[in-house]
């Protein structure tokens, strides 16, 4: 098979492999603050006393989607899900210390679970579960569970 032969068939099966890994997704990447809008589990004050850690950098790369989140520095890495405007990520953080009710505590595990809708470019709806697991003492167990508004340079879809 002469070279230009070959070249007609990689070509275009080049094109579909970049492709497929560049699909169109309207939400932004960048800074995000994450605001409450309801609460539905929180015996441990999790929600206030982290509200200046709601906020991390989305980093998009296809369908994968990542956060890097204040909250105890965790990360967190997940998809896009087939509609395109959803996506789901999870993290964990190890040997955490974090203060709960005026409490230090060393924490075994935290997981990080979030939810993701996109509104507009600027901003995404979703749900927010923090779970942090420790040995002792009990009062170091808790969970949030929260509905959320994120918003990336002050600038709402209503804007």
């Amino acid at each position: 098979m002469s070279t230009p032969r070959r070249f007609r068939f990689l070509v275009p099966a080049l094109l579909v492999v970049g492709m497929a890994g560049c699909l169109p997704y309207p939400q932004e990447e960048g800074d995000y603050v994450l605001t409450p809008v309801e609460v539905f589990r929180d015996e441990c004050g999790l929600a206030e006393s982290n509200r200046d850690q709601f906020q991390g950098t989305l980093q998009i790369t296809g369908r994968v989607v990542s956060m890097d989140l204040d909250l105890l520095d965790s990360r967190l890495t997940g998809y896009f899900l087939e509609g395109g405007d959803d996506f789901s990520i999870d993290g964990s953080v190890v040997n955490a210390v974090a203060t709960v009710n005026d409490q230090a505590c060393l924490l075994d595990q935290v997981n990080i679970h979030l939810e993701g809708t996109t509104r507009c470019e600027t901003q995404f709806n979703g749900e927010l579960r923090v779970r942090y697991e420790a040995q002792r003492p009990d009062t170091c167990v808790c969970e949030l569970w929260m509905r959320y508004e994120a918003v990336k340079d002050s600038k709402p879809c209503d804007l």
